[in-house]
């Protein structure tokens, strides 16, 4: 695990080892620079300023972010994670899965 600082703010890149490190960011996407610990956006609200109308998923996500869902065969762990207080939590996931948790809701969806 490593420590990537984009816009304010940190996100946490997952790693199963340290060589893996450039894969593992590959795999997961670029670290969304629409995120700002900046905006008094909730992180729910600044993707979707910027990506506009985000399909609804149904699962649900784990304290430490594992995604898990009826249509998935297996449960995903996130590879990109980031907290930013009072905002909420973003867990990027392979294959574009994003989860997005604050304190009312969680929000599941998917960008290409």
């Amino acid at each position: 695990m490593f420590i990537h600082h984009v816009n304010g703010i940190d996100w946490l890149v997952i790693t199963a080892f340290e060589e893996l490190k450039t894969m593992f960011i590959e795999e997961a996407g670029a670290i969304p620079s629409c995120f700002s610990s900046a905006s008094e956006l909730s992180l729910i609200d600044q993707a979707k300023r910027t990506y506009g109308y985000l399909p609804t998923l149904s699962g649900v996500i784990t304290d430490t972010g594992t995604f898990k869902s009826q249509d998935n065969e297996e449960d995903l762990n996130p590879q990109l994670a980031c907290l930013v207080e009072g905002r909420g939590r973003v867990f990027i996931y392979y294959d574009g899965f994003v989860a997005f948790v604050d304190d009312e809701q969680t929000f599941i969806t998917r960008m290409d």
